[in-house]
């Protein structure tokens, strides 16, 4: 299947899903389920497409309480096999040899570089917590006061609710 129409010696993914979720019709429809019958990668495809829309189907989900993706569609979502990952971490780990091997060679010292790094940012964390230290110590005794206000209200609340509920009590005997 190409842009400009059905060909059944083609694949198109993006058809095979549209057929999936009942998006495609007529002709284009009819050609691709030919398609499908002769092509088993596609045939396979459009089989998982249908698997993974009934299972998403029989989800049931609660009231949305935020935009996150619902755990049980993040789960059914396919993700890259072990191998695939261990081969992107080989790869990674490869580039940052070589590129710890250039800089050394080049004499630029990594290791001294990296120490700075992690030294700056040991002192951006020390320097936020003396911020947060000062900015709680000069508050301090504000957060006092206002719990302290704070428990004398709900002693007032507490002891003119029990009053009421004495008085009504008096009343009903």
């Amino acid at each position: 299947m190409n842009e400009q129409g059905p060909n059944p010696s083609a694949c198109d993914h993006e058809l095979v899903f549209e057929l999936a979720d009942g998006g495609l019709e007529g002709e284009t429809a009819a050609s691709l389920r030919g398609h499908l019958q002769r092509c088993p990668e596609c045939r396979e495809l459009y089989e998982r497409e249908l698997d993974l829309n009934a299972y998403l189907s029989s989800l049931t989900f609660p009231e949305p309480r935020s935009c996150s993706v619902h755990r049980g569609v993040a789960m059914a979502l396919p993700t890259r096999s072990l191998s695939a990952r261990l081969l992107w971490a080989a790869l990674a780990l490869t580039l940052l040899g070589l590129v710890f091997v250039y800089l050394e060679l080049n004499g630029a010292q990594p290791l001294i570089f990296a120490a700075g790094v992690l030294a700056a940012g040991w002192g951006l964390v020390l320097g936020s917590t003396d911020v947060a230290h000062t900015l709680l110590a000069a508050a301090g005794s504000t957060i006092l006061l206002v719990l302290a206000v704070g428990a004398l209200v709900d002693l007032l609340i507490a002891l003119a609710f029990v009053s009421v509920h004495r008085r009504r009590r008096a009343r009903e005997a």
